[in-house]
């Protein structure tokens, strides 16, 4: 075996023939050492000409393009909800394909309109263009095929349609239809959600093959993309109405009783490390039973949605919530309240009411419907709890009904002025409308 000048030099301390431990000889191993280095070097050894340097950056460039292709693909399929995929459409088209300009446009029912776009300068003419060129029938033919359209001053000159575009919108343009699958009869069809148009400034560019190609790769994973987060949201509408739905009486409309104790429980909490005051009002419809005996039950459930109505029309905060508690009796939750404002929204409550006049001609209190309600007012502390709040507003109500019903009556044992800094705290009623609690 002929032998470089390199590894006759590199071997020429390994001729002594020893055997080592497991009865190799140093020969052996020469020859081993020998084959491995001349086999690496041939493997090193690339031609010199220029035709095959050519080739090999050729095919440099294409690996780096595939590898920015998948994270272009990659970052297209980060996106969640629609208006994250839109920015991230945006944005990654304009760095693949080094654009200067990006337009997302959907394709609405009267017209298309832009979702997302790059920096572009606009005037009012730019919208009416857009669609003035997108609604032309072979325009529309061509948009029905998912391929992408170049639009430069060579396609120009083939399809001279694209002169309208390039008059609105100077330099070179790739169009690129977005698909999305639809059911429609049983049968998954593609529907035409928008398109994206990429432009750059570059009036004499002119697009590849390989970038139309890319084009193509990218428009399909937009569509994915597009198509699951579309799903998204509205699965996440659904869930929300069902929440709502598992949270509001069907009847009034109003919060039912599983909201209120949620609620209820969550504003204790807060307002316990915030040390404010938390206001309830139980609100009972009197002699209800006799109006539904004497009117019918329909008529019943209209009585209980009008003084639902009234109950909300007085609460205008954003954090008080009125609920049904029970059949014909309602709760009234009014975080950051102290007793007097607990009062003055129940004397709103009283005096609409009656301005809805509702007749009730069986009640024993009045000749219309009318309310009997129970205060209780406490700054929540950790050694409470939120159902002693709740009992003492029940025994508020019951005092009342006991005292002749269509009135309001304070706990005077949970009562809380504007700046009382300790829970209960007794002191006398604030007017005749309230009899004060003996306990």
């Amino acid at each position: 075996m002929q032998q470089s000048p390199q590894s006759q030099t590199l071997f020429s301390g390994l001729q002594t023939p020893v055997c080592d431990q497991h009865g190799w000889s140093s020969s052996l191993i020469e020859q081993q050492l020998y084959q491995t280095f001349e086999s690496s070097s041939r493997m090193a050894r690339f031609p010199d000409s220029a035709g095959s340097l050519g080739d090999i950056q050729q095919l440099q460039q294409q690996l780096q393009q595939q590898t920015y292709l998948r994270e272009t693909i990659q970052r297209i399929r980060q996106g969640l909800t629609v208006s994250d995929v839109y920015k991230t459409v945006v944005q990654a088209l304009m760095d693949f394909f080094q654009a200067d300009w990006i337009f997302l446009l959907e394709n609405g029912p009267c017209c298309w309109r832009s979702v997302d776009s790059s920096p572009y300068p606009t005037n009012p003419k730019n919208a009416s263009a857009l669609n003035a060129y997108l609604s032309l029938k072979s325009v529309i033919t061509k948009l029905e095929q998912p391929f992408p359209i170049a639009i430069d001053y060579q396609s120009a000159q083939k399809a001279p349609v694209h002169q309208q575009w390039l008059s609105q919108f100077p330099g070179s343009w790739l169009l690129g239809p977005i698909h999305l699958p639809h059911a429609h009869q049983m049968q998954l069809v593609d529907r035409l959600w928008g398109l994206v148009a990429i432009g750059r400034k570059d009036r004499t560019n002119i697009w590849t093959k390989a970038q139309l190609e890319q084009a193509k790769v990218l428009l399909d994973e937009i569509a994915i993309a597009l198509h699951h987060s579309l799903l998204y949201e509205q699965l996440k509408h659904d869930n929300h109405n069902l929440k709502a739905l598992a949270l509001t009486d069907s009847l009034t409309g109003l919060a039912n009783r599983r909201q209120f104790d949620h609620y209820f429980d969550a504003e204790w909490n807060r307002l316990a490390r915030e040390q404010q005051p938390l206001t309830l009002i139980l609100c009972d419809i009197d002699y209800f039973k006799r109006y539904n005996d004497y009117y019918g039950h329909p008529m019943g459930d209209v009585c209980l949605a009008s003084v639902s109505d009234v109950l909300t029309h007085c609460i205008r905060r954003p954090a008080d919530l009125v609920a049904r508690y029970g059949g014909e009796e309602f709760a009234v939750i009014l975080p950051n309240t102290d007793t007097a404002g607990g009062h003055s929204v129940a004397l709103a409550i009283q005096r609409q009411l009656a301005k809805a006049s509702i007749p009730h001609a069986t009640s024993g209190a009045a000749d219309q419907v009318t309310l009997t309600m129970g205060i209780a007012t406490v700054i929540p502390q950790h050694q409470l709890a939120s159902q002693d709040l709740l009992q003492a507003a029940d025994l508020a109500l019951y005092h009342a009904k006991q005292q002749g019903r269509d009135r309001i009556y304070v706990h005077a044992h949970y009562y809380v002025h504007n700046d009382t800094q300790a829970k209960n705290v007794s002191l006398k009623p604030i007017n005749h409308l309230m009899s004060q609690s003996e306990d």
